[in-house]
C-alpha cells in the first residue's frame, strides 16, 4: 500500500535513546487517554511512547536520524516532516486537541 505525499508538515522530534534514533510525533496521540504519543523506530516501527520518553536521552543529531527521516519521508509513509529539537508548547496544545477530537469520534 502506498500513500500520497503529505501536503501538511508533520512535527517530529528525533530522540537518541539507548543507541538508537526514534521519531516522536508530539501532536499525534497513540491512545485515546492521551497517555502516549506516536513514535517510530527502525526496529518496532510505529508504536506509542510516553511523554517521559520524549524527554529522555538527548536530541538526535542530523547524522543519527538521517536514515530514519528518509524512511519516513519515502514510500510508503511519505511524511512531510518538520524537525524540532524538543516538544514545543504548541505541540502539547495540538496533542490535547487531537485527544479531544478522537474522544468525540469514539463517542
Amino acid at each position: 500500500m502506498t500513500f500520497e505525499q503529505d501536503t501538511e508538515e508533520t512535527p517530529v522530534v528525533f530522540r537518541f535513546v539507548q543507541g538508537e534514533a526514534t521519531a516522536v510525533f508530539p501532536c499525534e496521540p497513540a491512545d485515546l487517554d492521551g497517555r502516549s504519543m506516536a513514535c517510530y523506530a527502525h526496529v518496532g516501527q510505529h508504536s506509542g511512547c510516553s511523554h517521559e520518553f520524549a524527554r529522555s536521552g538527548r536530541p538526535a543529531k542530523p547524522a543519527e536520524y538521517a536514515a530514519l527521516k528518509a524512511e519516513l519521508e519515502g514510500p510508503p509513509y511519505r511524511y512531510h516532516l518538520k524537525v524540532y529539537n524538543r516538544v514545543q508548547p504548541a505541540h502539547r496544545e495540538a496533542f490535547r486537541a487531537e485527544v479531544q477530537r478522537l474522544h468525540r469520534i469514539a463517542s
